[in-house]
């Protein structure tokens, strides 16, 4: 019975014609809005990608640019970056990024920021990424190259340290370990 009203209510009609999208872009046009407005509005918690707050220096021109630290209610912290190769050449070494377990390298299918954790001196713990139910991370994986003069975004996950951590380490292999401060998100 429910299918069948889904069905009917999906053929009903209106009488209305549904207006073509460039119609509904002038339309916002008229309005004062542009179309890059509209997509932030429905997307108010997305972390602002262009300012760096903090720089981690890797092998051969390799440089990740931290962007956001967030603590979600969920109870697991989000990282994301811009991950830049600035040297004139490509950067293969990417595999020592997924860590040495094996399951984490199998669930990833090769390079991945698996192997990256954050270190809470304070309670003397260290978080892992996050794993799903597969061992793939949670983690940007299938970074086999990084071309030369690129840059890519990358995120990790990881579960929150206690409320009263406010500041982690960030430790990725081959990487310089910087301190960070995680905000509420």
């Amino acid at each position: 019975m429910t299918a069948m009203a889904l069905t009917l209510s999906a053929c009903g009609s209106d009488d209305k014609e549904e207006k073509p999208k460039a119609d509904q872009s002038a339309q916002r046009a008229d309005r004062g809005e542009q179309d890059g407005q509209a997509k932030q509005e429905t997307q108010p918690n997305r972390p602002d990608d262009t300012k760096v707050i903090a720089t981690l220096k890797g092998p051969k021109g390799i440089v990740l640019d931290i962007t956001s630290v967030t603590r979600s209610s969920g109870g697991f912290v989000t990282l994301n970056g811009n991950l830049k190769n600035t040297a004139d050449e490509k950067f293969y070494d990417t595999q020592v990024w997924s860590g040495t377990e094996l399951n984490v390298i199998r669930g990833a299918g090769g390079s991945s920021f698996g192997g990256a954790t954050l270190v809470d001196e304070k309670e003397k713990k260290r978080y892992y990424t996050l794993r799903d139910t597969e061992n793939r991370p949670l983690a940007t994986t299938g970074i086999p190259v990084i071309e030369e003069k690129s840059e890519q975004k990358v995120y990790m996950q990881f579960p929150a340290p206690p409320k009263s951590t406010t500041q982690v380490a960030l430790q990725i292999p081959t990487f310089q370990s910087v301190a960070l401060t995680l905000t509420d998100g």
